[in-house]
């Protein structure tokens, strides 16, 4: 019998397992095995096509196709944070492409340099000579390069998702166009990155994706829940903060739990309290190829180890951010000093490794600056950023929480605004981790309504703390520390609402009791008497609050703790009994006391350092110098304006006594 014909025994084309040869039924048998795969070529010349219409984009897609029809000689880069639409961007245009006959090319990075081989060879380059560049990177550029330069028509060629732009040349910056980012006769180059950093691109053009406006979000939840508008898509996507990934997600979930989320209101009130559970109900639908770009906790995750990969000391930062930022509060560079990150996560950051920190936190689109007329530079979140970063804090980031409790600690009563966002953040994550009864927890939440009473929210304030002295004494105890802390907190809210009789009797008890736990020169303690002896003083007994206010100065004093900010409390109220009794000069040289100390300690802008002026300018008034008052009420004013807000009850008493100056000064 013959052998069977040799064409008959061969095998074409690539092999995948093994392969069983048999030279005929009574010979050998040879195995072939599959040769190692290498890198799989990632390039498409059917890119994606965008589910929904793109919105709230026209304009940057116009110039995006002005830019390819005119050819202009550079490249283009889209940058910003995951999850903002980039890459819908880049597919949009790349449906333009395509319908004007264009040739489109979609490669990712990290397979590049097979990529970009197939891109040759799609466009005519011998497949023998691609695989001889395998091992050569250089040349391959220069080979791929003369093939797009000279296409029989025009392509797009988009890198998408180039987040280590290293990979387009290890070697050079990617912008000086020597490895495979260049610009081309033969098509236009758009790519796509999280690093926003217009040095390391130029001389190509970046324009920076953010997220939607409201009109266009709404509209966008609507495209993906089905096209049509439910009841309450722009309060949902509102709370979204117009992030186009957390959009399409939402919108699948309307689209495909009707049952359980009849409109956009119900599945707001499902999310409100927690952002993650976006990601769970979605997670089905967004199932596929690169997961971790398909939800928003593989979005962020994906943005920290890239950063992280570059300055690890980026990431701890970037999650104490996430608390003093909460609700995008701007956080101002003077809440971040060396001194209070030297204990914990960032211990080892001097100024230059903090300043690197931030870079990249801002490079990679986590973090924005903005510089404030007085020159003040502050750092902020998108909200959605800092919700999702602390709703991932477990109970290994205790650190991290301790540290930006310090940091709220230090300058306190400084920034009111961010201190009751960041104090609510931190409560939450508190309550998830320990529940309600935790010392912690308890501490956070009282500082939150001491935000809110000092803002001129009294009534609240005294809700709120009157709620959590019942559940510190049922859970801690009527004598805790704790307990103790929310029934002098609840004391100052009854203060600031002239009800002086309720408030002393709380401080009477609350200085008995600390007292007796902590001793009497706890500054607990302390600060308390401090409340007991101002009582009086509001009560209309300046005998009685002279002498307990010089007696408690002299105990800060013999302990060597003027600079107390309680003491500086103490002396600043004897100023005032001072002032009321007549004493102008002992008055004037306490506050200018108060003054200097809490510049130096907490700065000119400081609330506390402005009540010292306001001081001054009291003194002036009362001695007649009608014309000084109404220049040092107008400067309190102004830096109340700037440091409270314009309509806060302490802005609205510094106008009072301006004008008040200025009829006496008219009436003189």
């Amino acid at each position: 019998m013959a052998p069977p014909p040799e064409a008959r025994n061969r095998a074409d084309g690539p092999v995948y397992g093994h392969l069983v040869q048999a030279r005929d039924i009574h010979g050998g048998v040879t195995v072939h095995t599959a040769p190692a795969a290498g890198p799989v070529p990632d390039v498409s010349l059917d890119p994606p096509r965008p589910a929904t219409a793109t919105r709230g984009r026209d304009d940057l897609l116009t110039t995006l196709r002005r830019a390819m029809r005119d050819g202009e000689p550079v490249p283009h880069v889209l940058t910003g944070p995951g999850g903002f639409g980039k890459t819908t961007i880049a597919a949009a245009l790349a449906e333009h492409a395509r319908a004007e006959g264009w040739t489109v090319f979609w490669v990712r990075p990290d397979t590049i340099l097979p990529s970009m081989l197939e891109v040759a060879v799609e466009l005519g380059g011998a497949r023998e000579e691609a695989d001889s560049f395998r091992a050569a990177p250089r040349q391959a550029a220069r080979w791929v390069w003369r093939h797009l330069d000279s296409a029989p028509r025009p392509w797009l060629l988009v890198i998408d998702n180039a987040d280590r732009p290293e990979l387009l040349d290890p070697e050079n910056r990617p912008g000086e166009q020597r490895g495979w980012l260049r610009s081309s006769p033969g098509g236009f180059v758009l790519v796509t990155s999280r690093v926003d950093d217009p040095a390391l691109w130029a001389p190509a053009t970046v324009h920076h994706v953010d997220s939607l406006g409201d009109a266009d979000a709404a509209t966008a939840l609507t495209d993906h829940a089905g096209g049509q508008r439910s009841p309450g898509a722009e309060r949902l996507a509102a709370r979204l903060g117009g992030v186009p990934l957390a959009l399409a997600l939402a919108g699948r979930i309307l689209a495909t739990h009707g049952v359980l989320f009849p409109d956009a209101d119900a599945l707001l009130g499902h999310l409100d309290q927690d952002l993650t559970r976006l990601d769970a109900l979605s997670a089905p639908a967004a199932a596929g190829e690169d997961d971790e770009r398909r939800l928003l906790s593989g979005v962020w995750e994906l943005s920290l180890r890239v950063v992280g990969e570059r300055n690890p000391q980026a990431i701890p930062l970037l999650r104490v951010l996430a608390v003093l930022g909460a609700d995008s509060h701007a956080v101002p560079l003077r809440r971040l000093p060396l001194s209070e990150l030297a204990e914990g996560p960032m211990a080892s950051l001097d100024e230059a490794g903090l300043a690197r920190a931030i870079n990249a936190l801002v490079v990679h689109g986590l973090v924005t600056t903005s510089r404030q007329v007085t020159g003040t530079v502050s750092l902020r979140l998108h909200p959605l950023v800092s919700e999702t970063l602390r709703a991932h804090l477990g109970p290994d980031s205790e650190p991290l929480l301790e540290t930006a409790r310090r940091l709220l600690e230090w300058r306190a009563d400084h920034d009111l605004a961010l201190e009751m966002g960041a104090y609510s953040a931190l409560h939450v994550v508190l309550l998830r981790l320990h529940g309600h009864a935790h010392p912690d927890t308890v501490r956070a939440h009282i500082r939150f309504h001491r935000a809110v009473m000092l803002l001129g929210f009294e009534e609240r304030a005294e809700l709120g703390l009157r709620d959590i002295v019942d559940r510190s004494r049922a859970d801690l105890g009527d004598e805790h520390v704790e307990t103790l802390r929310a029934r002098h907190a609840l004391a100052d809210a009854l203060r600031a609402r002239d009800r002086i009789e309720e408030a002393e009797d709380i401080y009477l008890a609350v200085f008995d009791a600390r007292e007796r736990v902590l001793g009497p020169l706890h500054p607990d303690t302390l600060s308390t008497r401090h409340q007991v002896t101002l009582m009086a003083a509001l009560r209309g007994d300046l005998d009685t609050a002279e002498e307990g206010f010089r007696a408690l100065w002299r105990t800060y004093a013999d302990h060597s703790q003027e600079d107390d900010q309680v003491a500086l409390s103490t002396l600043e109220n004897l100023s005032f009994v001072l002032l009321y009794r007549g004493d102008h000069d002992g008055a004037e040289e306490g506050f200018r006391r108060v003054a200097r100390f809490r510049a130096t300690a907490l700065g000119e802008m400081h609330p506390t350092t402005i009540d010292a002026h306001f001081g001054l300018a009291r003194v002036a008034f009362e001695r007649g110098d009608h014309r000084a008052a109404a220049e040092a009420f107008g400067r309190v004013v102004e830096w109340r304006e700037e440091a409270l807000g314009g309509d806060h009850a302490l802005t609205d008493q510094a106008r009072e006594w301006r004008e008040r100056a200025i009829r006496s000064l008219g009436s003189g």
